[in-house]
């Protein structure tokens, strides 16, 4: 009885700690978590990497036995992996990137006409109404300054968030450095990964009770299977759905159709959130060259969403990550207000799994109640009260 009430007193007296020095602990946290920003990065790097490594080493030779093959299987996958996802990147910002630039330009030079074109059918609307006919036809802009204005406006802007050569370099090398360890302390994870696991199991079994440590273990096992399931998933149909966008896009003779397709493929692995974000750079876009296309390119692509949503999501996605609509929304929501895209990426499995666990959890309980046991809530009861 004196150590229970021990452990309570020190449970209520670090929680009124924590409480009252709350702003020091987020301080210390955030410091911490910057310092390890590349060995947490390289961690993430390391996770989504093994996905591919893993599938990579069944196809390399996977019945050969032969020294060579064995030795330069892991180096082989593991760099086969990091040349993918590079690949992927440099195919992304090659497209996008030098699209959005001549679309930018593009826009810039046709505001003016396609405001003049708007002001000329305007005027022919408001024929019975002459006092606001003469006020559209009065009015005039000074395009020059406008864009001189706004040029001036972007460069104090950017002057004042950068405002020396030295703070430009010193982020370009900051982040350069911290992707390069990323990288680096990924490469180390994937080739120690076995033995790693073996330390991890062996600290576990050290430290916490056989129950215990079954327990954790059977709910990471459940988390890396629904991390692993949901971005084998999205990864696949992203590249299912941008094929189809823009080999459709090429058939109706959009314009920019590869780069539309790649645009969506990518904000497809966003949950929720992506299509529309991939719908609305896509038309942006494209009607700087032709509206008319743009429609055409919004039309086609919100069939192609009912299409992706009732057949293609369902059978490749489907229910592996076992999240219901709702509670996938509710994931996106507050993963992105509290962290951003990074949020909306992991909010979705990490929902789905403590939605999975907690589930697991009432259902062996049903089922010891349905069987007379006692549940521990019960026992530590009765207990109580024989005290």
């Amino acid at each position: 009885m004196e150590k229970k009430w021990l452990k309570i007193a020190l449970l209520a007296v670090t929680g009124c700690l924590c409480v009252k020095y709350s702003g020091t602990a987020i301080d210390a946290l955030i410091l911490v978590t910057a310092t390890l920003k590349p060995l947490l990065l390289g961690c993430a790097l390391a996770y989504v990497l093994n996905i591919f490594m893993k599938r990579l080493e069944k196809i390399y030779f996977p019945k050969k036995t032969d020294p060579w093959v064995v030795k330069t299987r892991r180096p082989v996958c593991v760099f086969s992996s990091i040349l993918l996802v590079l690949i992927f990147i440099l195919v992304f910002f090659g497209l996008v990137i030098p699209a959005l630039s001549d679309s930018l330009q593009v826009l810039t030079r046709d505001i003016p006409k396609s405001f003049n074109r708007f002001q000329k059918w305007a005027v022919k609307l408001l024929t019975d109404m002459p006092e606001l006919q003469e006020q559209v036809k009065s009015l005039k802009i000074d395009w020059n300054s406008l864009y001189s204005k706004t040029g001036s406006f972007l460069s104090k802007g950017i002057g004042g968030i950068f405002s020396s050569a030295f703070s430009i370099v010193n982020q370009v090398v900051s982040g350069a450095y911290t992707v390069l360890m990323a990288v680096i302390f990924a490469i180390y994870l994937l080739f120690q990964k076995e033995t790693l696991k073996r330390q991890l199991n062996k600290v576990l079994k050290a430290y916490f009770r056989e129950e215990s440590h079954e327990k954790l273990l059977s709910f990471l096992k459940l988390a890396h299977t629904t991390f692993t399931n949901f971005i084998t998933g999205q990864l696949t149909e992203a590249v299912i759905i941008g094929s189809l966008c823009a080999l459709g896009l090429v058939i109706l003779r959009v314009p920019y159709a590869a780069m539309a397709g790649v645009t969506v493929g990518v904000t497809a692995l966003i949950p929720v959130m992506g299509a529309y974000l991939g719908a609305f750079i896509g038309a942006f876009l494209i009607l700087t060259v032709s509206p008319g296309k743009a429609v055409v390119f919004v039309i086609y692509l919100v069939i192609l969403q009912q299409v992706e949503g009732n057949l293609i999501y369902p059978k490749v996605v489907g229910g592996s990550i076992g999240l219901p609509g709702m509670w996938v929304l509710a994931a996106v929501t507050v993963g992105g207000s509290l962290f951003g895209i990074v949020g909306m990426l992991l909010g979705v499995p990490l929902a789905a799994t403590l939605y999975k666990w907690f589930g697991m959890s009432v259902n062996q309980r049903l089922v010891r109640k349905e069987q007379g046991e006692e549940t521990l809530l019960e026992k530590f009861l009765e207990k109580e009260n024989n005290d």
